[in-house]
């Protein structure tokens, strides 16, 4: 799972003519009628077997590998088929998908070449272990979960030779022994036998190259028994399933069967010119029953034999002929036969089954066609070729889907005079907007990308649009790739477009013009493609383009100059890769052979070739990070970090093209990186729109497929940015006449990003649920109907690419379920739709589109949550978008935007109430808790609100289920001890971990898309754990809290709790501070989350916090980032990681505050005393009254001074009589934080707001002419202050037990007026206002005067009595009970 806060939806457009399918690897689960093809190419089809339809329909294509996909194995359990394994022998790619959604689980790189695998699930832990052999002298044994090596069984070193096959077995009155028996290239078997939950390791691996990623060393197995057999070399072991004793061994030009007790020779077959099967090499081979064979031919055809007697296990003359001589020949039954043997490039690929003497073959083969057959056993014809049941062909299955899709081929023959037959090449201009094609008659079409992709996947097929379109002739021969460099680096000309052709020559076009500059001839084959060198290289490379052809060269080619700079033309083998070595000037050119050509890019010379392994070393160490960023002038080019590990290209071997592999680029292809949004406006010459278009072929001579990539965090922060440029335009006038040549470029940008939010929303809306919804997003929201056969995307771990193949939606279309379709309602009950007993023709339609619609959401966890999120997401924003989104003119009223809001904000409804209903229930698949968790803190501020309604409603549906919500508790609560456990290296004490949840410094940096092991994956969810306990403990812990009391176990947040609740306390307090972990980074995802975590839970975590350390941490905290920073980044709608902290910090505060204000006020009044003692050096009586022992080591700092009196300001306007409870400390706090010169001096406006505050409780006066300050308090006592130092003199005024309910200075502040409202009495004291020094600071009583008493059960007297002096002697009092008032004099 990708956890970065970037998320990319992918959708592909497909051409008519399917992407070839060349099968090199064939799987088949016949439990779960699951089969799966791996091509030549590198991709992985998943098709669905559908026995009573006679139908096999590809599902998804899984985009990856970069090579032949050679091996496809899964554990062949009787349920359902969860998860298989993938194996690319030419880079030794082992990766593990799911089956149910073709997300990649897992993925490792080795450097070993395989010849045989096995999945083999071992039934008493219920472990499944993916088993491999090949040039290499074990036999490896990875667990399936981590593909992680657990075993290696090493024959004896007498023959170290390679292991050619083998098989592995456990027998039935021994299940605790695995079994593997291995044949050697020399003809010798082994036999290996071991119980994986006892084995240990013999010997010590010495010098083996065989490890695994995360240096855990494998346990290293000898053999048991060995013996030498008559074989030929590289000959291949088959099993009888039925008997396990008996082996057909398979070579080229025969086959023998042995017994595998002790491998007697029974029979054997060698091939003769006098037999009738001849000509024959054999590859593979099956047993349907003990007595029948099935030889597999390179050919493509299957022979059928019957076995002698002597060789049939059931058989009462088994082993009764044991000589040579004697032994019995194999009798040949019948040939299988398709008819397009002869045609074949590659060998045929066959799996076979036997069920109830029912057998069944499959054969895929180059062409990509599928032939089945299904063979009787006891009864089948012996005198002609058997020909399929049935054959599939992908191409009639693929065609028949795409009728009804609109294509570009089709739109584009709409328009033009002459047909296009074969799109071959494309290149998207982000930058103008525009897409590029190239054809296979050497023209090249540009047309609009926005209006051509709205065209594409709108629902209604009758519209032709009117495109403006540019084309440009010179080439003769088919186009095979074009670049717009302005694209990649905006220091290329914009105008410039190079194409490369099968006529060998590479021109350089002009858009302003549509003319040909240049032609380059400098290759003498096909140019296969092109890549842009890096900025940081020298300014004669800065305007080059790198060109690869076909006859193993590459040239560098200078656009400005319009001549060649280098020629590498010394290469014997194609070319797979190229690295760019900026600092010695040199271009590393890797080859297929494993050879490494370094040319001096300044001289044009080639430096020296190096092969082996110092080759390989080379060019990885040339693409190491660390060395890269230790050059300081990298670290001062912002362009470098983000670029650098990008040039390294992989190349697929001749003749191939490897566009999936342009998916490593993504990340760096929008090109504005996302500080350049957080500027107040665009650039608007290089506005580029937050999509990614990028052509994948499957194969070379394939029609062109296109795979269209929203970024939805680009697009959330340019609408954003583009809001509030939009509103400051319309406020000030003069900007918009100043600015009148740049209005139209505005316009068409507004208009463009309307048209794509639109879209997005469009594509992701779940259409069919309900026809109120879908009437608003229509009429009032204008948004289109998509095609309901449209092909998603899940990019999963690693940029592996999942898409679902319109041909299983076209299959869906065609098969509804008739209990679906005689249903009067859907799965939610439409309002107000009213059905007629005769359903017409229209409403089967209308069943038949919302079965297909309705699909997708039954279809993947992941596609559900992220598609959710960003329909969320999207909805929020627009719905708080200005006018210019919304397509309203300025000429339309208030109403229409109002109206169009409300709409926006019926629809946010529908997504979080009745969608995220829907999901919870068994008919659609859940939301991923991992993803809306891992968003929790994400620098978007819309994307994290979202995530964050998901994730708790989510939380909220598992917890009102007592069994799910238990069994969700175990796994996170698991994870979660594991996480802080430093004996087995947790997550929070590993050194080499990344914040993993890829923070956003490298948002921009290819290292994102680096390999993460299993390993880091594991730590990854530990990490995540703590957020998950984290949330799930602020939002129920109040339940431990009750079961303390009740001291009855409950069944909720409380596996092991209250500890629990201990343990998650001291874990998110000590990720406050910076100084514990300190290998995590200060503003990482994990410690935000923490500080979040602690404001939110903060009654949870109370018991167990000491309050004074994690206020000053988090006031520490809210102090690192300048308020100018904090507001624009705010606007710019995505954060820094530094912003972010400062502002969590400020809310957690906010929220603790506000929870528990007293104890806040008392602790910040003891902090700030020991400041004051420690700043003076002395004691006072303050000091002596509120300092307690702390433990917090860390003091009170001048930056925190403005927080806490934000901090005090939010507690007199949120908890007013918590403060005048305290009010002396409050005063206290406040004097210390403000500036008591300027006090004095400029007033009360010069000060903090804070201040202004305090003194509108009646409880505090302050008499400016003195200056003076004095307050009263609930026990009587009333305190002065000077103003000269925030210390205060006190004087018992009232009796100990009456609360003084409002003190006023005079006007002169010569005296002081104090009533005590439940006492009944007024006092009048003189002050002393001539001494400057705080310690002649008296007052005297002057008079008493007996007023209204208030009954002591009415509340808050404070409330109910206003006191103002008139003049300089006589006071009014006021009581707001009986509305009287009374004056008084002194």
């Amino acid at each position: 799972m990708a956890c970065s806060s970037r998320i990319l939806l992918p959708f592909a457009l497909w051409p008519e003519n399917p992407p070839s399918l060349s099968v090199s690897s064939l799987f088949i689960n016949f439990a779960s009628d699951d089969l799966i093809t791996g091509t030549n190419d590198g991709f992985i089809v998943c098709w669905k077997i559908l026995s009573d339809h006679q139908k096999i329909i590809p599902r998804l294509m899984l985009i990856g590998h970069t090579n032949q996909v050679s091996f496809i194995v899964a554990s062949t359990s009787t349920h359902q088929l969860e998860q298989f394994i993938s194996i690319s022998d030419n880079d030794g790619e082992i990766k593990s998908w799911n089956n149910e959604d073709g997300h990649c689980i897992e993925h490792i790189r080795t450097n070993l070449k395989h010849r045989s695998a096995q999945c083999f699930n071992y039934q008493l832990t219920n472990e499944n272990f993916l088993i491999c052999c090949g040039c290499y002298s074990e036999i490896l044994i990875y667990d399936m979960r981590t593909l992680e090596i657990k075993y290696t069984l090493t024959p004896s070193n007498v023959n170290a030779d390679w292991i050619s096959t083998f098989f592995v077995f456990q027998k039935a009155n021994a299940p605790d022994v695995i079994i593997a028996i291995g044949l050697l290239d020399s003809g010798c078997v082994k036999l290996w036998a071991f119980d994986p939950r006892t084995a240990t390791s013999n010997t010590a691996i010495e010098g083996t190259s065989i490890g695994n990623n995360n240096n855990i060393l494998p346990i290293d197995l000898k053999e048991h028994e060995s013996k030498e057999i008559r074989t030929q070399f590289g000959s291949i072991i088959v099993p009888c399933e039925e008997c396990q004793r008996m082996m057909l061994i398979v070579y080229g030009q025969g086959w023998q069967i042995f017994d595998g007790i002790d491998f007697t020779e029974l029979c054997s077959y060698v091939m003769d010119d006098k037999d009738i099967v001849k000509n024959e090499h054999w590859i593979n081979g099956y047993f349907p029953t003990p007595d029948l064979v099935i030889l597999f031919s390179a050919r493509g055809y299957g022979h059928i034999f019957r076995l002698p007697e002597n060789a049939t296990f059931m058989n009462p003359k088994f082993r009764s002929q044991h000589n040579k001589g004697d032994m019995q020949l194999p009798q040949w039954l019948c040939r299988l036969n398709v008819g397009n043997e002869l045609k074949l490039a590659q060998t045929p690929i066959f799996s076979c089954h036997t069920k109830l003497k029912q057998c069944q073959v499959y054969r895929a083969d180059s062409s990509g066609q599928i032939s089945v057959w299904h063979i009787n056993l006891k009864k089948f014809s012996t005198d002609t070729d058997i020909l399929p049941t049935y054959s599939i062909s992908y191409k009639d299955t693929w065609s028949h889907a795409l009728t009804n899709i609109r294509t570009i081929k089709k739109i584009l023959n709409d328009i033009l005079p002459c047909k296009i037959n074969k799109l071959t090449a494309s290149c998207h201009l982000i930058t103008m907007d525009r897409l590029a094609f190239g054809t296979d008659n050497g023209k090249i079409y540009i047309v609009p990308a926005l209006k051509l992709i709205l065209s594409l996947f709108s629902n209604n097929n009758q519209q032709k649009e009117n495109f403006d379109i540019q084309t440009l002739s010179g080439h003769n021969q088919t186009i095979t790739c074009l670049i717009h460099p302005h694209s990649e680096y905006s220091r290329y000309d914009i105008q410039h477009l190079v194409s490369g052709s099968i006529d060998h020559s590479i021109r350089l076009w002009d858009l302003a013009t549509n003319t040909q500059l240049h032609m380059f001839t400098v290759h003498s084959g096909t140019i296969l493609m092109f890549h842009i060198p890096p900025p940081m290289l020298n300014i004669k490379v800065q305007y080059c383009i790198c060109a690869i052809a076909s006859d193993h060269s590459v040239s560098l080619l200078s656009l400005k100059e319009r001549k060649l700079i280098l020629l590498a033309n010394r290469q014997s083998y194609p070319v797979v890769g190229l690295r760019w070595r900026i600092n010695d000037d040199f271009l590393l050119i890797k080859c297929s052979d494993g050879s490494l050509f370094i040319w001096q890019i300044e001289t044009g010379n080639l430096d020296r070739v190096e092969h082996g392994i110092l080759a390989e070393e080379l060019f990885d160490w040339y693409n190491d990070l660390r060395i890269l960023s230790a050059n300081n002038d990298l670290q001062n080019d912002p362009l470098s970090t983000a670029t650098v590990p990008s040039h390294y290209l992989q190349i697929r071997s001749t003749g191939k093209r490897k566009d999936n592999d342009q998916l490593r680029k993504l990340y760096r292809r929008l090109g504005t990186s996302r500080q350049d949004l957080m500027g107040t406006s665009f650039k608007h010459t290089e506005y580029r729109l937050p999509i990614i278009i990028q052509q994948f072929h499957t194969n070379l001579g394939d029609d062109l497929a296109i795979l269209i990539l929203f970024d939805l965090l680009q697009l959330i922060s340019q609408i954003i940015v583009f809001d509030l440029e939009k509103q400051h335009a319309q406020k000030s006038k003069q900007i918009e006449i100043a600015n009148k040549d740049t209005r139209p470029q505005l316009d068409q940008t507004s208009t463009s990003l309307s048209i794509l939010s639109n879209l997005l929303v469009s594509l992701l809306h779940p259409w069919s649920f309900d026809k109120n919804i879908d009437r608003i997003c229509q009429e009032r929201l204008r948004l289109n109907r998509v095609n309901r056969l449209l092909s998603y995307g899940i990019l999963s771990k690693n940029e592996h690419l999942t898409i679902v193949l319109p041909t299983w939606q076209q299959y869906l279309n065609d098969h509804v379920p008739e209990a679906f379709l005689s249903l009067p309602t859907t799965l939610i009950s439409f309002a107000g739709m009213e059905t007629d007993d005769d359903a017409t023709l229209k409403q089967k339609q209308e069943r038949m589109e919302t079965y297909v619609y309705h699909w997708r959401w039954k279809y993947s966890t992941i596609l559900n949550t992220e598609h959710l999120l960003s329909s969320v997401t999207m909805v929020y924003i627009l719905m708080n978008c200005d006018r210019w989104i919304n397509n309203i003119p300025n000429d339309q009223d208030e109403q229409a935007l109002l109206s169009q809001r409300e709409s926006w904000s019926k629809l946010l409804q529908f997504y979080c109430s009745d969608m995220l209903e829907q999901c919870q229930t068994n008919v659609f698949q859940s939301l991923s808790i991992e993803i809306l968790c891992s968003h929790w803190q994400d620098l978007c501020l819309e994307l994290r609100d979202a995530a964050r309604k998901l994730l708790e409603k989510e939380l909220d549906h598992l917890h009102n289920n007592n069994d799910a919500w238990h069994i969700f508790i175990s796994k996170w609560s698991n994870l979660f001890n594991q996480s802080y456990n430093k004996e087995t290296d947790g997550a929070l004490y590993d050194q080499d971990i990344r914040d993993i949840f890829l923070d956003d410094m490298t948002y921009n940096n290819e290292t994102t898309a680096t390999t993460t092991t299993a390993k880091e994956q594991y730590k990854t969810q530990q990490l995540l754990s703590i957020i998950l306990i984290g949330i799930v403990g602020t939002r129920y812990g109040q339940e431990v809290e009750q079961t303390k009391q009740a001291s009855v176990a409950i069944k909720g947040f409380t596996v092991d709790s209250p500890e629990m609740i201990l343990k998650l306390s001291r874990i998110l307090t000590s990720l406050l501070s910076p100084s514990n972990f300190d290998h995590i980074p200060l503003h990482s995802v994990i410690r935000r989350t923490a500080i979040d975590l602690i404001g939110r839970g903060y009654t949870i975590w109370e018991p167990y916090l000491d309050i004074g350390q994690v206020l000053l941490t988090l006031l520490d905290l809210c102090a690192i980032s300048d308020s100018s920073t904090v507001t624009s980044n705010v606007l710019s709608g995505i954060l820094t990681p530094k912003t972010d902290t400062c502002l969590t910090a400020r809310t957690a505060l906010n929220l603790i505050a506000t929870s528990r204000s007293n104890v806040v006020i008392i602790t910040l009044a003891r902090e700030i005393a020991k400041y004051v003692l420690a700043q003076s050096g002395t004691t006072s009586s303050t000091t002596a009254r509120t300092t307690t022992p702390s433990q917090a080591s860390i003091t009170i700092k001048n930056e925190q001074k403005t927080e806490i009196l934000r901090l005090i300001r939010i507690l007199i306007e949120k908890c007013p009589h918590d403060v005048a409870e305290l009010i002396l400390e409050v005063t206290d706090i406040i004097l210390n934080c403000i500036d008591l010169s300027t006090l004095r001096h400029k007033g009360v406006q010069a000060v903090s707001e804070t201040f202004g505050l305090l003194l509108r409780y009646p409880i505090v006066t302050y008499c400016h002419e003195s200056p003076k300050l004095c307050v009263g308090t609930k026990t009587g006592i009333l305190a002065l202050y000077d103003l000269k130092t925030p210390k205060y003199q006190p004087f018992q005024a009232h009796p100990k037990n009456e609360v003084i309910t409002c003190v006023e200075f005079s006007p002169d502040g010569k005296y002081l007026a104090s009533y005590s409202a439940y006492e009944g009495i007024l006092y009048f004291w003189q002050t002393s206002s001539n001494t400057f020094f705080g310690s002649s600071n008296t007052i005297h009583l002057v008079s008493r005067h007996a007023a209204q008493r208030l009954d002591r059960s009415i509340p808050s007297p404070m409330k109910k009595v206003d006191l103002n002096w008139i003049d300089r002697t006589s006071v009014r009092m006021y009581w707001h009970v009986d509305k009287s008032e009374k004056k008084f004099t002194v």
